[in-house]
């Protein structure tokens, strides 16, 4: 091959690349993203929220399975980890329910839609999805939806932890017509010919929070009290992902803080050990997962929910 036609296929390469990472920012820029006004907050510590719970609960569902490396959720270059061999595990894929007496039902992330009964990577499709994603299954009429008809609830919105497949996938059964939250910032995982579920198709916005707006909640960072009575909070979380958010359910029957993939599993808070290689930033990530288990040692009576374990602590 002539130097210049080597030239040529170099340049070609280098455009075509070019293409695709811009259809890669375009995709997870389609959507219209509007900031999400949060009330004023009507506490400023975690000393008077405790001390006002609020009807407001909280239950737990998993919908379905997923098989993945244990490297893909826990950091395996961990000094804690130096001894733990990476084996393929099967995890829950959870959803939390709220039900406040006033503003009524939302959910904390959405799971594995129903595709999933028949299909491995769901709706899934691309040229990664064989060699990252990981493999789901499920039974069926146990996708969320489901579960919303069967208890004849009909929900007002989603607060999502993070935009993650497994925790998106689920929007292809529910309404579109709801608002759904998310972090400011946050990405969208929907990459034309490498790996395109179309998970938010028929949303026309998202609503990002923007922590600059809320208030400190040591050991975590800023957290803003979303319907301005002191019953759910948004957190910041960035590390697993950019976006990344924890919600404190401040309930009379329980305290739940719903870590989302901060912490996946019940193992993963008692070992210490952070997220792993599907995080955006390990440090960030591991310093949450810290926060995390500093914060159940101040406040010992809060449950914390994982994202993708049925054990709670």
């Amino acid at each position: 091959m002539d130097r210049k036609r080597k030239i040529t296929l170099a340049v070609t390469a280098i455009i075509l690349l070019l293409i695709t990472l811009l259809v890669v920012e375009w995709q997870s820029s389609f959507l219209q993203r509007l900031p999400f006004s949060a009330p004023n907050p009507s506490f400023n510590n975690w000393e008077d929220i405790l001390s006002h719970p609020k009807p407001i609960t909280v239950r737990t569902y998993s919908t379905g399975t997923m098989k993945i490396n244990l490297s893909g959720i826990m950091n395996m270059d961990h000094e804690r980890a130096l001894d733990i061999e990476d084996l393929e595990v099967e995890i829950p894929v959870n959803v939390s329910l709220i039900q406040h007496h006033e503003y009524g039902t939302y959910l904390i992330d959405t799971g594995l839609d129903s595709s999933y009964v028949y299909s491995p990577n769901g709706t899934i499709k691309g040229l990664f999805v064989k060699s990252y994603l990981g493999k789901g299954s499920q039974e069926p009429d146990t996708h969320i939806a489901a579960i919303l008809k069967r208890e004849h609830l009909d929900i007002q919105g989603v607060w999502l932890t993070h935009l993650h497949f497994d925790h998106t996938a689920g929007i292809l059964d529910l309404p579109k017509d709801i608002p759904y939250f998310m972090g400011k910032n946050e990405r969208y995982t929907n990459f034309t010919f490498f790996m395109q579920g179309d998970h938010l198709a028929g949303i026309d916005e998202l609503y990002e929070i923007d922590f600059a707006a809320g208030i400190e909640l040591p050991p975590f960072g800023k957290g803003l009290d979303v319907f301005g009575d002191g019953s759910l909070w948004a957190i910041s979380s960035s590390g697993h992902s950019r976006g990344h958010v924890l919600y404190f359910i401040n309930g009379v029957e329980d305290k739940v803080l719903v870590t989302g993939d901060a912490s996946n599993t019940l193992y993963q808070f008692e070992s210490g050990i952070g997220p792993g290689y599907f995080s955006s930033d390990l440090e960030q990530a591991q310093d949450v997962l810290d926060q995390i288990i500093a914060f159940k040692e101040l406040y010992p009576e809060v449950k914390l929910v994982f994202g993708h374990d049925l054990q709670s602590r």
